[in-house]
């Protein structure tokens, strides 16, 4: 929502202004006064990484003015001859992570692509910067941030060079070891500090301002210090990581994260759509696993009725199409919208989802899991965690409360299961979920076994 110079609205020019393509400031405040009415908190994004070239702060630093001068990462280079500052590439794609200014007649630092200089974290004018923008936010009233780019904040001072994989051609951004760039220990350090300032703006406990990453999809013990920094919170793919089968890739990730600083999240504004990137025969499953983990739920817009990447669009757009309310493309707004819809728009749609009768459309289901969530088990209970194959099975049970059993089919063939052996809950249970069709049976485990179909969900609650 800032103001900025590309259609993706990341490369910003002014972290304090709103993009005149969006609105006007008192556009926001009005949204804000609306979203407290009615007891809704705004987190809103915080890009500490990298700003515009067209920002004033990289303007006046190419021009050496006064302090402005270090304000991002300068080094002398001379790529005419082919004379970088180190062997760094960008992130996003095969291009040196080095760009050079014929005014200045040095090369910058871009992680990211080559419109987005890196700041100079350890200057403590930019440090300073970063808190007004901060606190301009906190006084207008919101409850946190989500920072981007957390993984990219620090590099090493001495800029030495990154260790090339055997076998590698030192063309392409994978063809590294990021020991320099990534998760340096300096970034869990100022993110302690941003947090500070948050807390000097938290009201009473349970009022406590936001702060949000998103962890890399290799959960380490420096995307763990993160936690330790203080954050609020980790958003956290659950399909993301390693394992032979979906199912050992989630029993492998549910034993490693913290869950009470844990938010579970499929997708993104940068990322595939639920839908397209496993499946639609497995979104109804997946729902179902965020739903139920312990740990805050990430939504993406669309999630919730299957809707699916555009096409044709190119990378990321094709991710952000507008939300499909029902046949007609329209039930947002009176203005055409920003981005092309989704040509599937007339039968992937709300109003579809609810009007057909279908109690297990992917809507319906989804409101059930949330129904289901706010049980006192799925809030606060303890989790166990066990599989057989590709069957996930976990349990939920907060003490003095009816625990539950949550069972995923994450394969492609009908399993037959007893749950109670494998998991050693009460023989007597009751289903009280089902992904794909209505079941409220009560069960003796010990004389009956349970059938889960492919890609189906279910859930047994017992006392």
């Amino acid at each position: 929502m800032y103001e900025c110079n590309d259609n993706d609205h990341n490369v910003v020019v002014n972290q304090t202004k709103i993009d005149s393509m969006l609105g006007t400031m008192d556009d926001f405040d009005m949204l804000l006064s609306k979203l407290q009415e009615k007891k809704i908190h705004l987190i809103v994004d915080f890009i500490p990484n990298h700003t515009s070239r067209q920002s004033k702060w990289f303007i006046w630093s190419e021009d050496k003015k006064g302090n402005y001068s270090d304000y991002y990462i300068w080094a002398p280079c001379d790529p005419s001859q082919g004379i970088y500052p180190n062997n760094w590439m960008s992130v996003n794609g095969k291009e040196r992570a080095w760009s050079y200014s014929k005014k200045r007649e040095e090369c910058f630092l871009h992680q990211l692509e080559e419109d987005k200089p890196d700041l100079n974290l350890r200057n403590p004018d930019v440090q300073q910067e970063l808190k007004n923008i901060l606190r301009f936010w906190l006084d207008k009233g919101v409850d946190g941030f989500h920072v981007q780019n957390v993984q990219y904040l620090y590099e090493e001072q001495n800029l030495g060079n990154e260790i090339l994989i055997p076998g590698k051609t030192e063309q392409a951004y994978g063809d590294f070891e990021h020991n320099q760039t990534k998760n340096h220990p300096e970034n869990a350090k100022i993110l302690q500090d941003w947090k500070s300032v948050l807390d000097t703006y938290s009201t009473k406990p349970g009022k406590e301002k936001a702060l949000i990453i998103t962890a890399d999809d290799d959960l380490n013990a420096t995307q763990l210090a993160y936690i330790d920094a203080g954050v609020t919170m980790v958003r956290v793919d659950p399909l993301s990581g390693h394992g032979a089968s979906l199912g050992e890739l989630m029993e492998n990730r549910l034993k490693e994260v913290d869950f009470k600083k844990t938010g579970w999240v499929f997708s993104d504004k940068y990322s595939s759509r639920l839908a397209s990137r496993e499946g639609s025969q497995q979104t109804k499953a997946l729902l179902t696993l965020q739903a139920t983990l312990p740990g805050v739920l990430f939504n993406y817009y669309g999630n919730e009725i299957g809707m699916t990447d555009h096409p044709e669009l190119p990378v990321p757009y094709k991710y952000r199409t507008p939300m499909q309310w029902n046949s007609n493309g329209t039930g947002f707004s009176r203005n055409d919208p920003w981005m092309p819809k989704n040509p599937n728009y007339p039968t992937v749609n709300v109003k579809s989802e609810e009007a057909n009768g279908n109690n297990n459309s992917t809507l319906n289901v989804y409101k059930r899991l949330q129904q289901l969530r706010k049980s006192e088990s799925f809030l606060s209970g303890d989790m166990k965690v066990f599989r057989d194959g590709d069957l996930m099975m976990y349990t939920r049970k907060a003490q003095g409360f009816p625990g539950y059993l949550v069972a995923i089919n994450f394969g492609n063939k009908r399993v037959t299961e007893s749950f109670y052996k494998v998991t050693g809950i009460p023989q007597q249970v009751k289903v009280v979920f089902h992904s794909h069709k209505q079941d409220n049976t009560a069960i003796d485990l010990s004389r009956n076994s349970y059938i889960l179909d492919p890609y189906q969900a279910m859930v047994l609650e017992y006392k």
